[in-house]
């Protein structure tokens, strides 16, 4: 039986009424405390060994949190002390908003290297760093408002079109961008600061005689002793916690003092000023010239965040909500960014031995923020002697890890456009910038996806079982059998107005090529269809019927039923019949393809006994011959 549509009241369907209202502000207004704050719910249910736990995993991180700190901030060329502040009113106001119990909000390479990209052509560091550090504060702001704007709109959807090739040739070329920048300190070397690799290696080379002994062993010893160390903790289960960077910062810092290291030519942090940060107004001014780099930072800070939390989530069985995410990770920028902080975002590796060192809750992060406000009021003298090339070897062995090359051959086994997509994301960001890079390889990525529904895969339908009656395509199961007289045609993807005219050519050809009575159209992996292709179906159902043909539907979803209904392509038994009186035939729909199929037989015995074209209805010799041209002039562009 034919399908009848579900009606549409067009006198009430743009009201909204007292309830919808209700219903739409329930969806998205918090309606309670534990909707608004999430860890208030999650601190009910926490039991006194869940406590335990979160004191350890919020002390561990802290440990950690430290020196990565100060490394971070020198990556995006700000003072220590602004890597330590970030540790803070960020972290406070994540676990008071985000979803993730387990998330380590902070100061992360990625986004360290993108603000010192993007500010650095606005300020030299150098000339005034006062105002170079509330740019990065203003950036901050402006990367909240983004991902808080994304989150209240509900337009976590954007950020994916950052894909995850773009995402892994992006991030393994930012990485030896990053690894690349500190040979500068690990060498002392005046080299030029850049992002581009030809423009750091170049000078590298030519001054590497230049190299201070001193300077470089300590931060070749820094290294191999970093990286030993996590040898050693993956085969040592005592040894797993183990914070390896915490004890080299110290360390140094005592070698440093005793044996003068300043004295002798090797860098030191020098003097770090105590005391909580206080409240900072930001550059105003300066807000639509940090836009570009805020928003490439608030989609990759997200997706590198979201990613993270999402896998650790599903492994203690609770659910995440990018947007309460986008929220969260928005705030605590916002309010950052009035406290001297630079742009923060999830790490993977912090909230990683967050989660590995039993944290339950946010509490545990608050246990790390209350750790950083005892080290900015009291600790910071202690890290004057700390020389430079410590944190150098602390971002080397961090980003080393984010070089991927394993992806890149495993998309070349999978996906060659894939493929083509991480490597040109991967160069692009390489050699001629990190913004520029993430904005040439995503609008490829654009580029691939329309050219991928443009040309969506199809199949033309045979039957290879006749109890149950089941249909596969045809070119995977050649010895299927054609129904008789019946074309059978899948296609899948939406069909929309960047495919709709390769649709009607593909339908045209084959038509031409099995010269069927009958055209099944199975829109079972078609989920929606807008008016250009309502147009091209109508165009379909008027060359069919041109030419002795019938075009049936069948197997599509529920709201494009609606659509087709909505249009008059489609309709109920009572409306095709008073059609049919006016002259005008309409399209039979039905729910399932063996419904669908079943016509098509009744309607080629029909045909065959009256032998008399099926649904003739327009009687137009330009409409047919035009659909012969057509569908000869597709199969004569594939022959060529």
């Amino acid at each position: 039986a034919s399908v009848s549509a579900r009606p549409v009241d067009t006198m009430t369907s743009n009201v909204l009424d007292p309830n919808s209202i209700k219903a739409i502000i329930k969806a998205n207004v918090p309606q309670s405390l534990d909707e608004l704050f999430p860890f208030i719910g999650v601190f009910k249910s926490l039991s006194r060994d869940d406590i335990k736990s979160d004191v350890v995993a919020g002390l561990t991180v802290a440990v950690m949190v430290v020196p990565q700190g100060m490394a971070y901030a020198a990556l995006a060329q700000l003072t220590p002390e602004i890597g330590l502040y970030s540790c803070i009113m960020p972290i406070l106001v994540y676990a008071l908003f985000g979803s993730s119990r387990q998330l380590a909000v902070g100061p992360v390479a990625m986004v360290a290297l993108l603000t010192s990209a993007g500010l650095s052509e606005i300020q030299d560091p150098a000339l005034d760093p006062e105002r170079y550090q509330r740019l990065a504060s203003t950036l901050g702001m402006v990367v909240g408002v983004l991902q808080a704007g994304m989150g209240f709109l509900k337009l976590e959807f954007v950020a994916r079109f950052l894909p995850h090739p773009v995402l892994s040739g992006f991030t393994s070329a930012a990485a030896i961008v990053i690894g690349c920048s500190q040979l500068k300190d690990i060498f002392k070397l005046s080299l030029p600061r850049s992002e581009r690799l030809q423009d750091i290696l170049d000078p590298f080379f030519n001054k590497l005689g230049e190299t201070h002994g001193m300077t470089f062993g300590v931060a070749f010893s820094s290294i191999v002793f970093l990286l030993a160390a996590k040898k050693v903790k993956q085969k040592v289960k005592v040894l797993k916690r183990f914070p390896e960077a915490l004890f080299l910062v110290v360390f140094f810092i005592l070698v440093s003092h005793y044996a003068g290291f300043a004295e002798k030519g090797v860098k030191v942090i020098g003097k770090v000023p105590a005391g909580f940060p206080a409240p900072q107004n930001v550059l105003w001014g300066e807000i639509g010239n940090v836009m570009g780099t805020a928003t490439s930072i608030a989609l990759v800070g997200f997706l590198e965040s979201f990613a993270v939390a999402k896998t650790i989530a599903e492994k203690e069985g609770y659910r995440m909500s990018a947007q309460r995410e986008l929220v969260g990770l928005g705030l605590a920028n916002v309010v950052g960014a009035f406290f001297k902080c630079m742009p923060t975002t999830g790490g993977f590796s912090r909230s990683a031995v967050n989660y590995q060192a039993g944290a339950k809750s946010t509490l545990a992060s608050l246990v790390t923020a209350a750790f950083m406000v005892i080290t900015v009021l009291v600790l910071t003298p202690l890290f004057t002697d700390l020389p430079k090339p410590i944190l150098s070897a602390i971002i080397v062995v961090a980003v080393a890890t984010l070089v991927d090359f394993g992806e890149f051959v495993h998309l070349w086994r999978t996906d060659k456009r894939d493929f083509a997509l991480v490597v040109v994301a991967f160069l692009c960001t390489l050699f001629w910038g990190l913004l520029q890079g993430i904005l040439v390889s995503a609008g490829l990525a654009v580029v691939i996806l329309v050219q991928r529904v443009a040309s969506p895969h199809s199949a033309v339908l045979v039957q290879i079982c006749e109890d149950p009656p089941t249909f596969r395509n045809r070119d995977r199961f050649p010895e299927g059998k054609q129904v008789p007289k019946t074309l059978i045609y899948r296609m899948d993807a939406p069909l929309f107005y960047a495919n709709a005219e390769s649709f009607k050519d593909e339908l045209a050809a084959l038509t031409l090529e099995l010269d069927p009575r009958v055209i099944i159209v199975h829109g079972g992996a078609m989920p929606h269809v807008d008016s250009s292709g309502v147009a091209v179906l109508e165009q379909v159902r008027v060359r069919c019927a041109a030419r002795g043909k019938t075009l049936v539907l069948c197997e599509f979803n529920g709201p494009t039923r609606d659509a087709l209904e909505t249009a008059g392509l489609v309709t109920d038994k009572a409306e095709s019949d008073a059609a049919g009186a006016a002259g005008k035939k309409n399209v039979e729909m039905f729910l399932t393809l063996n419904e669908a199929v079943a016509r098509a037989k009744t309607l080629v015995q029909i045909a065959a006994k009256e032998d008399v074209a099926l649904d003739v209805s327009v009687d137009d010799d330009a409409a047919r011959r035009s659909f012969d041209a057509e569908a000869k002039t597709v199969v004569s562009a594939r022959d060529c």
